[in-house]
């Protein structure tokens, strides 16, 4: 007689570090927040994404500049928080930029999609103002 079968629960895999997304946030003054994305923004990783700027819309900064220069991957779930994020800027009557830099793969999904808070340089002008 052999032993019943028995299934051995579903373990999802680990996402894996290039499907990451890694953010980093600068203030070059008190009123300037820039938030650097490097990485994957999807369906996984837009709700961090959500929280760091939310988070900064909260407090005293008058201008967020998410910057995304460094992103290497823009799902629609993606577009759909940045969008969600320029309203709430509104709401919180703060401003927002989204600097999509050079990466083909961001700018083609904003070719089909134009947000209105694109600026592009924004980053790099932002991260000028620093006194240091």
């Amino acid at each position: 007689m052999t032993a019943p079968y028995r299934l051995r629960p579903f373990a999802w895999p680990h996402p894996d570090p290039p499907g990451s997304l890694h953010l980093r946030v600068r203030h070059p003054v008190p009123s300037i927040a820039v938030v650097e994305a490097n990485g994957e923004i999807d369906l996984a990783t837009a709700p961090h994404l959500a929280d760091v700027v939310e988070a900064r819309l909260r407090s005293a900064v008058g201008l967020v500049v998410i910057d995304l220069r460094g992103t290497t991957f823009l799902a629609v779930a993606g577009l759909h928080t940045l969008h969600r994020l320029h309203l709430r800027a509104q709401t919180a009557d703060a401003d927002l930029y989204v600097d999509p830099g050079a990466s083909r793969i961001v700018r083609r999904l904003l070719d089909l999609f134009p947000l209105s808070c694109e600026r592009p340089g924004a980053a790099d002008l932002a991260l000028r103002q620093d006194p240091r």
